[in-house]
């Protein structure tokens, strides 16, 4: 196979910006979607990744043993609910784990090129996703998320865009002008109002998260990092006060999620505004709390699958009850929990979901240190961390071809920094718990 970095790298940021580029191309079309296209699209990123990584440096490394685990699981899983499983779906699963191998096709010296790409891939559309959304917030109503290009989620996903951007900014040496940081910054500051004011929440927490975590790894980024995170905050709190009413409302969704109940006064967020959808309840889901969940509002539907999902853990066992089961075991039709690690476990059992956990734990944890010190590590780390997050709250294992694409580059990079991945497992085992000298 031949080591062409750029076309690698260019394949990585078309991958991990998906969701973006769908909902430019589809909305453009006036479409909702076309599976022939979708599939198409992340499979050749993938192909192009490993064809053009480098795959004759591959060394194995204990943490692909928690991958192996999850495919080893995830094969158990499909195999005891065949009778539900959509081949759609399976096919969609297997070329996120393909994903994974793709990203361990990528090494250390290819990240420096990888981050060039990704810093105007991510610009580009974090520009035409900002200025397409504006006239939307203008023209289209008071309350309630933009359809922009048609699609309620389409400022979420140009979010991760944002949020790639930022993280490039963070880990960056500083190079370029003041004025071409001082416009970035604007831009940055500019996207992030216009995206609170389109009730876009948790992707830019995460993006504050990462921020953070950026002034805590190195002392002489700190001051930077503080100033972002600080302006970061007053554009989000410019954005929600912008549009206040609609601020208002999802108080209110969050108050009435966190009760639990629905008022039958004026506080109830159903009596206030018709949803661009309502999730559709299993008709075998018959319990108190599953019929009291407000079907119109996201954070109480949010809280009852995280709960379903809790309570069906203990029955899982090793294996799971099946691949796509919890559409029918939890209370809304055909739902996911929206979270990966959840959704491990309930699908693909103890052994699926510990090994999941173990991937996404260990792999930040193995990064820190070294992250502190090179910057190339430290947008790996961070990016790492940002699709992490993201996983915890919009996650859908079987979809979640970005997280899976970053945590085998992240893999890739640990096994190729400093000595084997293995070592640095071990060291932190023996060490656990164990304080300073």
């Amino acid at each position: 196979m031949m080591r062409v970095p750029k076309a690698a790298s260019f394949a990585f940021a078309l991958a991990i910006s998906a969701s973006s580029i769908f909902a430019l191309i589809y909305g453009s079309l006036g479409l909702s979607g076309y599976g022939a296209f979708t599939a198409s699209y992340l499979s050749l990123t993938v192909i192009v990744i490993a064809v053009f990584g480098s795959l004759g440096d591959f060394r194995f490394s204990s943490l692909d043993i928690p991958v192996l685990t999850l495919i080893a699981c995830a094969g158990i899983s499909v195999s005891r609910n065949p009778q539900q499983i959509d081949f759609r779906e399976v096919a969609l699963l297997g070329l996120t784990i393909s994903a994974y191998f793709a990203g361990r096709s990528l090494v250390k010296e290819d990240v420096p090129v990888l981050r060039a790409v990704s810093f105007w891939i991510s610009l580009a559309i974090l520009s035409v996703g900002t200025a397409l959304t504006v006239p939307y917030l203008v023209l289209h109503g008071e309350l309630g998320r933009p359809f922009v290009l048609g699609f309620d989620n389409a400022t979420t996903a140009f979010s991760v865009s944002l949020g790639i951007l930022v993280i490039l900014l963070l880990s960056s040496e500083y190079r370029s002008p003041t004025w071409v940081r001082n416009a970035l910054v604007a831009l940055i500051a500019f996207s992030m109002a216009i995206f609170a004011a389109s009730m876009v929440r948790f992707s830019l927490l995460a993006i504050m998260v990462c921020t953070a975590l950026s002034a805590l790894l190195l002392k002489q980024q700190r001051r930077f990092a503080l100033s972002l995170l600080a302006i970061l905050v007053a554009s989000t709190a410019f954005g929600l006060l912008a549009r206040f009413d609609n601020a208002n409302l999802y108080v209110r969704y969050a108050i009435e999620g966190a009760r639990g109940e629905v008022g039958s006064g004026g506080l109830s967020s159903a009596t206030i505004l018709p949803p661009s959808y309502a999730a559709q309840r299993n008709p075998e889901a018959t319990t108190a709390d599953c019929e009291s969940v407000n079907t119109r509002n996201s954070i109480a539907i949010r809280k009852q699958l995280i709960s379903d999902a809790v309570n069906l853990i203990p029955r899982a066992g090793l294996f799971g009850f099946g691949f796509m089961s919890f559409g029918r075991l939890g209370c809304f039709e055909g739902a996911s929990p929206h979270n990966d690690l959840l959704q491990a476990f309930v699908e693909f059992g103890w052994m699926g979901g510990v090994a999941f956990l173990t991937l996404i734990a260990l792999i930040p944890l193995l990064l820190l240190k070294p992250a502190r010190l090179d910057g190339d590590l430290r947008f790996v780390f961070l990016l790492s961390a940002f699709m992490i997050m993201l996983s915890m709250v919009y996650g859908q294992i079987g979809r979640d071809l970005p997280l899976f694409l970053v945590l085998g580059l992240a893999v890739s990079v640990l096994s190729s920094n400093d000595g084997s991945a293995a070592s640095r497992v071990r060291f932190h085992i023996l060490n656990w718990g164990r304080g300073p000298k």
